[in-house]
């Protein structure tokens, strides 16, 4: 059981903004928790950030689901998300100032997991470059258009910091059309980076392979490498069901559960 709180976050931007979320708590005596926050895809707010967070808070954790659109007038989808995720990263930031005041919330063991959009974000996170300093122990970027690292400006990935990455991707992800993709990036890293890092290639599993009720083809310029075209998101639940343990199991080891 939990209680749930609509809340407002202010991000930590040039010109802030104010970020509607759901904070969820769990229903026990604990008075400080681990807390995991989750960053939605480029379509928005969906089922697929709850399902993470039931089992998230099952197991000890406080939530925090952010809409980071409605702030930005934006509608999702490839022509209704931000230009830049660079420029999301601030409401990462302000969601966690806003977590380590809670009287809920022990400060020190915050996480991230993001979806697509989000999970790029988390993948930045973890690089020194766009670290405020103060790293996440644990952060697990989700099928975030791994082909991009390293090869697009602006994403580049290494010398990162002190943290554990649980990377997640679907095999037949069509924004990498390549199953061994996280494998090759990892390899090029420096070992001492590589070694913060375990992958997870989910098989028979398409982008949004968690969203509950997927079934869908979108258009996107980032899709099939940079290509652009088709990109098929499709749910599954054997996959999901996987996800989500594994979710629990990564930061009770690197959270405290």
């Amino acid at each position: 059981m939990h209680t749930l709180h609509y809340v407002t976050i202010p991000s930590l931007h040039d010109q802030p903004l104010s970020i509607a979320a759901r904070l969820r708590i769990p229903a026990d005596s604990k008075d400080k928790h681990p807390a995991v926050i989750l960053l939605h895809g480029s379509a928005g707010p969906s089922g697929r950030e709850g399902g993470y967070a039931d089992v998230l808070n099952a197991a000890g954790f406080v939530t925090l689901e952010m809409d980071q659109w409605s702030a930005r007038n934006l509608k999702g989808g490839a022509e209704g998300r931000p230009k830049s995720v660079i420029e999301t990263l601030p409401d990462l930031t302000g969601a966690r100032a806003f977590l380590s005041r809670h009287p809920a919330v022990d400060p020190a063991r915050i996480g991230a997991a993001g979806f697509s959009f989000g999970g790029v974000a988390c993948m930045l996170a973890a690089t020194a470059k766009h670290s405020d300093g103060n790293p996440f122990p644990a952060l697990m970027p989700v099928y975030p258009a791994t082909w991009t690292y390293n090869r697009v400006p602006n994403f580049e990935f290494g010398d990162l910091t002190d943290t554990n990455i649980l990377l997640i991707t679907g095999a037949l992800d069509q924004y990498d059309n390549d199953p061994e993709i996280s494998a090759k990036l990892v390899a090029g890293l420096k070992p001492e980076d590589a070694a913060k890092i375990t992958l997870q290639v989910m098989p028979d599993s398409h982008h949004g392979f968690d969203m509950p009720e997927a079934d869908m083809e979108v258009q996107d310029p980032c899709g099939n490498q940079g290509k652009g075209g088709k990109v098929i998101m499709r749910y599954n639940p054997e996959t999901t069901l996987k996800a989500h343990a594994l979710a629990v199991d990564f930061f009770t080891r690197h959270l405290g559960g």
